[in-house]
């Protein structure tokens, strides 16, 4: 019984960081969609502008090998 109470201290610690860990993600993912949703309102030409470089280099990528 002894050993048991001595690592239940650490396993609180361990789902502390984990509960923690996980916050941490979530408000960087919300934080990504509000910050995406609001460059697709605000800057849509530079939006079809990096896709159609995106797109360039694709195709400049399949290219076969002369």
């Amino acid at each position: 019984m002894t050993a048991r109470r001595r690592r239940l201290p650490h396993a609180r610690e361990e789902g502390q960081a984990l509960v923690e860990s996980a916050l941490l993600l979530a408000t960087l993912l919300g934080a990504l969609a509000v910050g995406g949703t609001w460059v697709l309102k605000t800057h849509p030409q530079m939006l079809r502008a990096i896709d159609a470089q995106v797109r360039g280099h694709c195709l400049a990528l399949s290219l076969p090998f002369p």
